[in-house]
């Protein structure tokens, strides 16, 4: 007898396995489990092994298959959507001979990622949902895609059966040349299992006729729009091919909850619910959960939408795209994340309360602590690695401690031991720093700007730790131009402010006491005491693409990756701001950013230093010349 055979995989101590990891490295133990499991996988002859792939809705079909399935048999599937190799070789090593069905997802990322599963895993059937633009960048085309998708349908056996989305061109063609039995689905007349009479408007969920050869029966899911048609018909597709009756699969399919993050509905205290669609947010997906919201009756409806994946070239304009269709569906529209200042300009005229903008996701919990409530519908959509936005939900009912938004974290933070430790950005608006610098000046009282008043704002940190750093490079400037036309600093309550004439129109000069990734609640504070518009003022601040020596002006716009900036447009909920935008960058050079942004320029790139000085002072000059409309 051997090795493998002697052994029970399944009960392999994990925390035996964790001190292997420490021991070898994570690539020598993955690449041992999938040996073990491909010799484990050999010793299987009773579990029928069902492979699912596509761009999206794996994890559903997977979730309702097994749900399917377990109504008369006893079977495994890989948790969660962890579906690489060494995911696959577990729920093999897991899998016992008595069990009947083992189904695994299977991952499409990038060029080759399926060859090593399929030849692991053997699969007799293959369930195919849906190709989309998913990893577009790793492929270059829907072609790229669907060619990798489609090695699950050509590795199948002549015993085997292949169950396709008759209404994805890219998924049905793979009938051509397949040796298995080939069943389809979908709403297509041609289909072997075909929908009638599809709906899905909440509250009510996805319901629709089935119809299978000379078999008809009424369908109810518990899932939340139109668009899981090819996952829950893909799961029943699969139960039909493992011998189940049409009746049985829509009575077990009946039983299934939506998966985690997959529009799956949540009722918090106070009878807000929401909709999380928060695992993963491709961009082409986000019009079925705008469609799902247009349809809905509820109260008010409300759209919290975060990082978009799989944009390509042109992510901005997407994202306005998006925020333009989104305001005219929801009464409220939430963006979240760094592109989030990006959709400002997207804002109707006279509703431009309707859309709001935060970075960060404390701040949209706190915006919409106050603005969600009694029957609320509120859908989310964002990529939980980079978003986390399921802390909304959290911060509604259990509580959440946790408000980092670069953990990198794939699982969600319901799921995350750290959630309950305080960490991340305090909520930003009206928070102060405290500065370490010389105030000893007597207290500005400020007097409000006049409408031909221009407010020039330089960025950067107070501290004095800071100075001569590519951070501060705002305040530098804004330092030498002071300098240029004899005004005096003065110290106010939020900043220090000099004030005169250049070019004979009045100009206000400013350097605020707060820290830079503050900077937005200081600004506004001050514009209020002053009285003064987005449109009145011009930013100067800190650019590492644009190479040292540089600078550039800009008249509006979004942050594109500066916190100052961000900051700003958040809290005034504006991008009207014109900006100098002062190089900083080292052509060439790879940065460590957060580091390189407050280190002291070196000594031999002060010329390229005085030159970039130079250049956005003569471009504030310019715009002095100007008036705000």
């Amino acid at each position: 007898m051997t090795l493998v055979a002697k052994l029970n995989p399944a009960r392999l101590s994990a925390a035996l396995a964790w001190r292997f990891r420490t021991l070898v490295g994570d690539q020598r133990v993955d690449r041992a489990i999938v040996k073990v499991a491909q010799a484990w996988r050999g010793h299987l002859r009773k579990p029928v092994f069902i492979g699912i792939a596509g761009s999206a809705g794996k994890t559903t079909t997977k979730e309702l298959l097994h749900g399917v399935l377990s109504y008369r048999q006893r079977g495994l599937s890989n948790p969660s959507s962890l579906n690489a190799l060494p995911e696959v070789a577990k729920v093999i090593l897991r899998l016992r001979p008595a069990h009947d069905f083992c189904i695994a997802e299977l991952s499409e990322d990038k060029p080759g990622i399926m060859d090593a599963p399929l030849v692991l895993f053997r699969p007799s059937i293959g369930i195919v949902t849906v190709v989309g633009n998913d990893h577009w960048s790793a492929f270059g085309s829907r072609d790229g895609i669907a060619g990798e998708v489609g090695k699950l349908v050509a590795a199948l056996p002549e015993s085997g059966t292949a169950v396709l989305n008759a209404d994805d061109e890219a998924v049905l063609s793979m009938a051509k040349g397949c040796v298995a039995k080939v069943i389809t689905y979908g709403r297509s007349p041609t289909a072997t299992l075909r929908a009638e009479d599809v709906r899905s408007v909440w509250p009510k969920r996805l319901q629709m006729t089935l119809v299978y050869g000379a078999e008809q029966v009424d369908v109810r899911t518990q899932l939340c729009g139109t668009h899981w048609l090819p996952a829950a018909l893909g799961a029943i597709g699969g139960g039909l091919s493992v011998g189940m009756t049409l009746a049985e699969c829509a009575e077990a399919i009946a039983s299934v909850a939506p998966f985690d993050g997959r529009m799956q509905p949540v009722t918090t205290h106070g009878g807000v619910t929401f909709i999380r669609d928060d695992w993963k947010a491709p961009l082409w997906t986000v019009d079925s959960c705008l469609d799902f919201m247009q349809a809905a009756r509820a109260t008010r409806k409300v759209l919290v939408i975060g990082t978009l994946s799989d944009c390509g070239a042109g992510a901005p304009e997407k994202y306005i795209k998006v925020a333009r269709r989104a305001q005219e569906i929801a009464d409220l529209t939430v963006f979240v994340g760094p592109w989030a200042s990006q959709v400002l300009k997207a804002r109707k005229p006279g509703a431009e309360d309707a859309l709001r903008v935060f970075r960060n996701v404390r701040d949209a919990a706190e915006y919409l602590k106050a603005h969600i409530g009694t029957e609320d519908l509120v859908l989310l959509k964002g990529t939980n690695k980079q978003d986390h936005l399921s802390r909304l939900v959290l911060a509604r009912q259990d509580g959440v401690a946790c408000w980092r938004d670069d953990c990198q974290r794939h699982v969600f933070c319901s799921e995350c031991p750290d959630r309950n430790v305080s960490s991340g950005l305090p909520v930003l608006m009206g928070h102060t720093a405290d500065a370490d610098t010389d105030c000893g000046t007597p207290q500005l009282v400020v007097r409000a700007v006049g409408t031909d008043e221009m407010i020039i704002v330089g960025l950067g940190n107070p501290e004095l730790k800071y100075a001569g750093t590519p951070h501060n490079i705002g305040y530098e400037v804004v330092d030498q131009l002071a300098a240029a036309l004899s005004l005096t600093w003065e110290a106010g309550p939020e900043g220090w402010i000099a004030r005169g004439l250049a070019q004979s129109r009045p100009v206000c000069l400013v350097k605020l006491k707060t820290a830079m990734n503050l900077t937005g609640a200081g600004l506004l504070r001050l514009s209020q005491g002053m009285v003064f518009a987005p449109e009145q003022c011009v930013l100067v601040h800190d650019d590492l693409d644009l190479p040292l020596g540089g600078a550039r002006t800009r008249m509006g716009g979004g942050a594109g990756n500066h916190r100052g900036v961000a900051s700003i447009l958040e809290a005034f909920q504006s991008d009207a701001f014109r900006r100098v935008k002062v190089g900083v960058g080292q052509t060439g050079a790879t940065l460590n950013r957060a580091d390189y942004v407050l280190t002291p320029f070196a000594a031999d790139r002060h010329t390229e230093l005085n030159t970039g000085l130079t250049t956005a002072h003569a471009r504030l000059v310019e715009l002095t010349r100007s008036r705000p409309s």
